[in-house]
């Protein structure tokens, strides 16, 4: 498998000394670091693992440490690398290189602020997960696992000893001396049950870092690899997910508070707390409708309408307007909240949302429910 093609080249510009770069090579089957792997270094864009591999000039040797990486003197744009440990060569399935060179469109806890890391991912034969069958979600026992090395927002430095909450269902866990935290959710949460019910919350807090909350993230059977970035200093930050995938996906919302975050319930800001349809089961990667009259119920506060938008399969995202199905009924109106509802024609849809305008006109978007079909008998 050739790495260094157009799409996965490395984009780096060589770093100032005050900029730290680190090199990292992780398990794409268990997104752990690899220790005492050996990574070599050399000119031009040589495959590893391919004829004429061999031949290729190696320039610099690494070892990663404990966690996996190593911190290097930056790499050039174009490179060939091969990964060792205990002799064995490793099979590199892709390289995700760092970003510091490219002019920052995100928020600033996607990624290091003063330093970059390039990640060689490779198949190092261990599956926490193996095989998934199309009712995985359904009928497997196995818990959901959210993994990540915890990382300093500045320079990269893991963090040990965060405390990660999960709050609907209650369980911690504490990141190591690598900054790494695996924390398990069994199975009994998401069993029988759709997004966004079958969802968590995750907390982190360490003293000296600012609380950091990851919501709505959906308990999806496995490894569920997430990035965190912890920034010191006092407050909250919110990060709310807005994919079924949990992968930080450009339509994540960030929010800061100066103290522990409570969005405030009697200021005009709108917001979509959940977007699910009833009756419908979670299949295959799919929220599939069996029955006619399903209908999509949004949750929400203070927002004067909502519609529901999608773009068809087989239909190119973004090239053309997507359809909609709108305005809602608001059924059912409290102190903390509104509820909608809509009936919804037959669709087979890759990006599902709920869209509504606030009491500012401004525009509020839910989680993007992704891949939404009807596979009703009539």
């Amino acid at each position: 498998m050739c790495l260094l093609g157009a799409a996965a080249a490395p984009a780096q510009s060589r770093p100032s000394e005050q900029q730290p770069t680190w090199l990292w090579v992780i398990d794409r089957g268990t997104n752990l670091g690899i220790p005492r792997a050996s990574v070599e270094i050399g000119p031009g864009e040589t495959c590893a693992g391919r004829t004429g591999a061999a031949a290729a000039n190696w320039s610099a040797r690494y070892v990663t440490g404990p966690a996996g990486r190593v911190p290097i003197h930056g790499l050039p744009k174009e490179f060939s690398c091969r990964v060792t440990l205990n002799g064995q060569e490793l099979l590199m399935t892709s390289i995700a290189a760092g970003a510091e060179s490219r002019p920052r469109t995100s928020p600033k806890w996607v990624r290091l602020e003063h330093a970059s890391q390039t990640i060689i991912w490779v198949d190092g034969g261990k599956h926490d997960v193996v095989g998934v069958e199309p009712d995985y979600w359904s009928t497997t026992d196995d818990p959901t696992q959210f993994r990540a090395y915890i990382q300093d927002l500045d320079a990269g430095q893991l963090i040990s000893g965060v405390r990660v909450t999960a709050l609907r269902s209650g369980i911690t866990a504490i990141s190591d001396a690598n900054g790494l935290f695996t924390l398990e959710v069994p199975a009994s949460y998401r069993k029988s049950k759709t997004p966004p019910t079958a969802m968590e919350t995750l907390v982190f807090s360490k003293s000296g870092y600012r609380r950091y909350e990851y919501r709505d993230l959906v308990l999806n059977p496995g490894v569920n690899p997430l990035e965190i970035y912890l920034e010191r200093g006092t407050g909250a930050v919110v990060h709310k997910n807005r994919s079924l995938r949990n992968g930080g996906t450009p339509g994540d919302e960030f929010l800061t508070f100066k103290g522990i975050s409570q969005e405030a319930q009697n200021d005009k800001r709108g917001e979509i707390v959940s977007l699910f349809i009833e009756p419908s089961v979670y299949d295959g990667g799919w929220i599939l409708c069996k029955h006619a009259g399903a209908k999509a119920v949004v949750k929400g506060r203070n927002l004067k309408s909502v519609a529901i938008l999608w773009y068809s399969t087989g239909t190119e995202t973004g090239r053309m307007p997507p359809g909609k199905a709108g305005p809602m009924k608001k059924v059912n109106t409290s102190p903390t909240g509104d509820t909608w509802e809509i009936e919804l024609p037959d669709l087979m849809t890759t990006d599902f949302w709920a869209q509504g305008i606030d009491a500012h006109g401004d525009v509020v978007k839910s989680m993007n429910l992704g891949n939404v079909g009807w596979l009703v008998d009539r």
